[in-house]
């Protein structure tokens, strides 16, 4: 009979512009990612962009990488999806609409993974079937040069799922889990959809229990931009759609834990060492084109 072949779902949220009065160019970053991807020591995995209404060149990048790799492979295996701006959650959440392969996998626009990323897991996945949540531990580097582990998270047992635990322990692309979890309407396990991140995090509905000494905040965007009583939430930030995911994931299914670094996380730095890495394209070849002023006429 012939093993059954797991399959990987990947999914990228992408957006490129201007956050506030901060750039955000993921033009270089995300192909990093998407290299990563492409190195994989496995082969059975789709990856779902979504582009998320970047306002730059990243658009045309992410075309013409999908065009060129889907027509080497002979289907579509790399598929882009274009959205207008609504926001890193609801972009995830569409990329996981459209999945079509048994495991969920995370990965930011500005991170990547080992090669061995899949390939690990899918011995995890045989080796311990009775289990449909993964996490594990990832390695996180900084601009300065100074880097640091951040290692698996293991929540103790507490009934059909984990005890209660605040945010800070879990990342994006540090854990998997099976779509049929994500189709199943039992365990309320979509996130919010929605754009304002403070609406999210009212809207997320979890237990923000501050420490004894503090008061207790109902409107999040007070709580959330207090200086003093945001680092009492358990929540962590107002898109803490990573550690919420997770959460909700596990409020009636176990975890297992893997003792094995697999993502590589990039601290967030608009300039810095880590900023691209070999890209596949070079964003200048697909800028876009800049309108033509009228000409003086010569007297």
């Amino acid at each position: 009979m012939k093993p059954e072949v797991n399959t990987f779902s990947i999914v990228i949220p992408c957006y490129s512009g201007e956050i506030n009065t901060d750039a955000h160019d993921r033009s270089k970053t995300v192909q990093r990612a998407i290299k990563s991807v492409m190195n994989q020591q496995y082969p059975h995995w789709e990856l779902i962009i979504v582009n998320d209404g970047a306002a730059d060149n990243t658009p045309k990048i992410l075309d013409k990488i999908a065009e060129e790799w889907n027509s080497r492979q002979g289907w579509e295996q790399i598929k882009i999806i274009h959205q207008a701006n609504q926001g890193r959650v609801i972009a995830r959440n569409n990329g996981m609409d459209a999945a079509r392969f048994d495991w969920l996998c995370w990965l930011d626009s500005d991170d990547e993974y080992s090669t061995h990323y899949l390939r690990e897991l899918d011995q995890a996945i045989k080796d311990f079937p009775e289990f449909k949540i993964f996490n594990f531990g990832s390695l996180v580097y900084f601009s300065d040069h100074n880097s640091r582990v951040r290692p698996v998270f293991q929540p103790a047992q507490e009934g059909d799922g984990h005890e209660w635990f605040r945010a800070g322990h879990i990342g994006a692309g540090s854990f998997i889990f099976k779509r049929e979890l994500w189709l199943s309407d039992q365990g309320n396990y979509r996130i919010p959809d929605t754009v304002n991140p403070y609406q999210f995090a009212a809207d997320s509905k979890f237990p923000m229990r501050f420490p004894a000494d503090q008061p207790d905040i109902d409107v999040p965007e007070g709580a959330f931009q207090d200086g003093v009583y945001r680092h009492g939430l358990s929540l962590g930030n107002p898109w803490g759609d990573d550690f919420l995911q997770f959460y909700r994931l596990t409020r009636n299914n176990y975890s297992k834990p893997l003792d094995v670094i697999l993502y590589i996380q990039y601290a967030r730095s608009y300039e810095g060492v880590y900023d691209h890495f070999g890209e596949i394209y070079d964003p200048r070849d697909f800028e876009l084109p800049k309108e033509v002023s009228d000409v003086p006429e010569e007297n």
